[in-house]
């Protein structure tokens, strides 16, 4: 127990209050899988792709996050209209949030969680060691996904062309400072850390578009596949961009500086969600056509397919001492 405690906190000084934002070593990643049909979140080791667990939660999971220590896994269920907290270390449920009503995107930063409400119009603010709602702020019409550091993203629907910013500098009263036009209504969001950069994706669309929110101004927008839908900011491979592209099952790297394809990954059928993992920077995606991930090693340059259930959505890595 006492090694387990100071590998804990020598993994919470190297993630930072805000999340990972270097390597960690000494460790294995596993890969939390919201599997939408089974009502599951799937856990799977990476090293082995081994499934360690399956985790009764709310029907309809959706998307998963984990804590800047990896501690938690928060998981979405909009059916359900509640959102679930799992012990990444035992494997269980330790609290189901039930005060949504279509809870989409959750994201975390330091001790707070942000999730978007669809329904119900809100960007909703969590104390993760509290164990409660602690805030609650109108963000416009249907807002779906979110990033968050300096500030909170919000997306909304394909009616929307518009993202929201929220000032979350102070948690319990958060409040909407902006609206930024990308070019289209933005589907996900990444921000890249420390930089008031952030990139999107487009409904019904390939493009893909970098902003920054600092100025107000879009840096560039490129085409790039037929229907991408997720995105994440890799800095562990030189700065790059994952995206999925939902109708051709692909998955794709790009250059963050101006979105230039580097490299295609097939056979991902439905690709949703990419997540990459802050160990060995493995990069997973979410095949939700073949219940399936996808997982590529950056190391090898090998790839791998663990079948996880009947349609994954969300995925997200995270380190296990």
């Amino acid at each position: 127990m006492v090694l387990r405690g100071l590998i804990l906190v020598a993994l919470t000084l190297a993630l930072g209050v805000g999340g990972a934002s270097a390597r960690i070593v000494g460790g294995a990643e596993e890969a939390y899988v919201a599997v939408e049909d089974d009502d599951v979140v799937v856990a799977v080791m990476l090293d082995s792709g081994q499934v360690t667990a399956r985790i009764r939660v709310p029907n309809g999971p959706h998307n998963v996050t984990v804590t800047g220590d990896g501690r938690f896994v928060l998981v979405t269920s909009p059916p359900a209209g509640k959102m679930t907290m799992i012990d990444a270390f035992a494997h269980r449920v330790v609290k189901i949030f039930g005060s949504f009503d279509s809870p989409h995107d959750v994201e975390v930063e330091g001790r707070y969680a942000y999730v978007t409400d669809e329904a119900r119009d809100q960007l909703v603010v969590l104390d993760l060691p509290a164990r409660q709602v602690i805030a609650r702020v109108a963000v416009g019409q249907g807002p779906h996904d979110v990033a968050v550091g300096d500030v909170a993203l919000v997306t909304h629907g394909s009616g929307n062309p518009d993202l929201t910013l929220v000032d979350v500098s102070r948690p319990r009263t958060p409040r909407v400072v902006g609206r930024l036009a990308v070019g289209g209504p933005a589907h996900d969001i990444a921000e890249q850390p420390d930089s008031a950069n952030a990139y999107v994706t487009s409904w019904n669309s390939g493009a893909v578009a970098a902003i920054d929110w600092g100025i107000g101004k879009v840096l560039w927008k490129r085409n790039v596949g037929r229907l991408v839908h997720h995105v994440a900011f890799d800095y562990f491979h030189g700065r790059r961009l994952w995206v999925t592209d939902h109708e051709t099952g692909q998955v794709l790297a790009l250059s963050s500086r101006d979105g230039r394809v580097l490299r295609r990954l097939r056979g991902c059928p439905g690709a949703h969600h990419v997540h990459f993992g802050p160990g060995r920077g493995r990069i997973v995606a979410a095949c939700h056509d073949a219940g399936t991930i996808l997982v590529l090693d950056p190391v090898s340059e090998r790839s791998s397919r663990i079948p996880v259930g009947s349609g994954p959505h969300g995925v997200a890595v995270a380190f296990v001492p």
